[in-house]
């Protein structure tokens, strides 16, 4: 699994849309789309933003084993 379909599982668990983050970095809805189907690059400062708007640790889009994620909280459940 790339990159993006990891920032994709995260948001999804974290029960975000691509419109929240794509607003948050003033960016279309489509343009995360494409990330997340993996048809566009995401540059390191994009993940680094992307990572602070889902509260999670960058590196977490590396791990070979995918399945922390089931540990992710959704936003505001804390």
């Amino acid at each position: 699994m790339g990159v993006g379909r990891k920032i994709a599982e995260v948001r999804k668990q974290k029960g975000l849309s691509q419109e929240h983050i794509a607003t948050k970095m003033n960016r279309t809805p489509q343009w995360l789309s494409n990330i997340e189907r993996e048809t566009r690059p995401i540059s390191a400062d994009e993940l680094a933003q992307v990572a602070n708007i889902l509260e999670v640790s960058p590196s977490i889009f590396f791990n070979k084993e995918f399945n922390e994620t089931s540990k992710i909280h959704k936003a505001g459940t804390e």
